[in-house]
């Protein structure tokens, strides 16, 4: 398999950002969609296992959890008003069940979320340096 290796672009050409996104998000390569984006739990693969693709140099830095706060944030307060507002739980019990599931939703989320910033950051040809003024960005 190593003789069709890429070192980017795919060699079907880029996926739209939307299937990237996608891909990113259920932990696939952007390119591919075979291989894997991370390696651990939210640490970004050097080259994709599956084509080779470099992933490495992409830097989504506090993206992803900026955009994990706002949706789990939304999601556990409207939560919780709905639970308050319908069965007027115990204060502690709910306060504990409310955490857990906060906790539990950013456990989730937070991988998701920056495979998919990493899938769209890798078909804009975007590195994470761009905004920084990082001298080894690529662009």
């Amino acid at each position: 398999m190593s003789a069709g290796r890429q070192d980017q672009p795919c060699a079907a050409g880029k996926p739209p950002v939307r299937l990237a996104l996608w891909r990113g998000f259920r932990h696939r390569c952007p390119c591919c969609g075979a291989g894997s984006w991370r390696v651990g739990y939210l640490t970004v693969a050097p080259v994709c296992p599956a084509c080779g693709t470099r992933l490495g140099h992409i830097r989504a830095d506090d993206g992803p959890a900026y955009f994990t706060v706002l949706i789990v944030g939304h999601l556990t307060v409207l939560g919780s008003l709905a639970v308050e507002q319908h069965w007027h739980p115990p204060l502690v019990p709910f306060l504990a069940g409310a955490v857990a599931v906060t906790l539990l939703l950013i456990w989730q989320l937070l991988p998701r979320i920056k495979g998919a910033m990493v899938g769209a950051m890798w078909t804009m040809g975007m590195s994470g340096g761009e905004i920084q003024g990082d001298p080894d960005r690529h662009g």
